[in-house]
């Protein structure tokens, strides 16, 4: 019997965090910081000696919210998205902090990764082609309506002479075009800027809506996963453009799939602790707990557009008019909201978040 030497040399695991590239920094039970590696100076410009031995919000400028939550021995877990910071007086920079625990002592790893600009994370800026992208929808509105009224008669013409089966395939018609007449009149305001009306919804309405018309399309080769949390409150936002969303996400999993024998499309839901964004419309930091995200394991998007991916008239597809995640985008903003792609394995995901519904909010 032979035996094998590893030839995997052994680590000095100090030194490979401290040249780890994410700044990471070690903060006891009370928040003071006990260690720095070398990315944690970089970004805050500070060096290890001014750090160590301080309380970690005296060395890094936060939100009280995260400096309370720190100081607590009890929270030994944080997470949050775009949180603002600043050290030494320098000008504020967002970064997302993860927080850890680690070993028995109390002890925690913070680590600070700088978040995407606003303009990528809202989904891209509107700008001068989200303009004509709701110029271009005004002058469609009038075509598209009209044939629009003429599949829904029809429906209801079927209804009359159909069981109940082919009754709630009449219904799902005569509800898409009505939510389709209702998307015309938003995209003429698209250039505009216009906000849609907001209220408490139940999430799990248009998520049965939205899959209930993308199961009808019946994609070959797609299979439909869902992973939902079943005690999310409600959100603020907008049914009709929560459908939009989620329809406009699912098909283009669907198409991105192109037939494969094994294509899955997942639509999940979850609570997000810690995560917020500041939405510059003098509010502060705004919760955005509640997830919902659709993933599929198709091949992904081109690295060369993935940075213009929410841009009006930005497509992969032979015959689209890069419209649908630019609307997906505006939308999700629209309710507060925030939306994100990210390639994570061999999964393209689509993630939306939003704000919980507050009693007595409107908009």
């Amino acid at each position: 019997m032979t035996t094998l030497t590893s030839s995997i040399p052994s680590f000095d695991h100090d030194e490979l965090i401290q040249s780890h590239p994410v700044p990471t920094l070690l903060i006891d039970a009370g928040g003071v910081v006990l260690f720095v590696n070398a990315a944690a100076e970089q970004l805050c410009n500070v060096g290890r000696s001014a750090m160590v031995g301080r309380v970690i919000y005296d060395v890094i400028q936060m939100d009280r919210s995260y400096r309370q939550r720190m100081n607590d021995a009890a929270t030994s877990a944080l997470f949050a998205h775009r949180a603002e910071i600043s050290v030494g007086g320098r000008k504020a920079i967002f970064a997302d902090m993860q927080m850890v625990p680690y070993g028995q002592s109390g002890h925690r790893i913070l680590a600070l990764v700088p978040s995407q600009s606003d303009a990528e994370l809202m989904g891209g800026a509107i700008g001068r082609s989200g303009r004509a992208a709701g110029a271009a929808a005004s002058m469609l509105a009038h075509e598209i309506k009209n044939p629009l009224a003429g599949i829904k008669g029809a429906a209801q013409l079927l209804a009359r002479k159909t069981d109940a089966g082919g009754e709630r395939f009449t219904t799902l018609i005569c509800a898409e075009v009505d939510r389709i007449a209702t998307l015309i009149d938003q995209m003429e305001h698209f250039s505009r800027g216009q906000p849609i009306v907001c209220a408490p919804i139940n999430l799990y309405q248009p998520i049965h809506q939205a899959m209930e018309t993308a199961r009808a399309r019946q994609f070959p080769g797609v299979r439909f996963a869902e992973d939902f949390d079943p005690s999310l409150p409600l959100v603020h936002g907008n049914h009709d453009a929560m459908v939009q969303i989620l329809l406009n996400l699912l098909t283009n999993g669907c198409e991105a799939l192109g037939g494969s024998e094994d294509g899955v499309v997942r639509l999940t839901t979850a609570y997000r602790h810690g995560l917020s964004i500041d939405n510059g419309d003098g509010r502060g930091r705004i919760a955005l707990p509640i997830e919902v995200s659709v993933s599929d394991n198709g091949p992904g998007v081109p690295a060369d557009i993935r940075g213009d991916l929410f841009d009006p008239f930005v497509t992969t597809k032979r015959d689209g008019r890069g419209l649908g995640l630019a609307l997906v985008a505006k939308l999700a903003r629209d309710m507060g909201g925030t939306v994100q792609h990210i390639r994570d394995g061999d999964w393209t995901r689509f993630r939306v978040h939003l704000p919980v519904a507050q009693k007595g909010r409107s908009a």
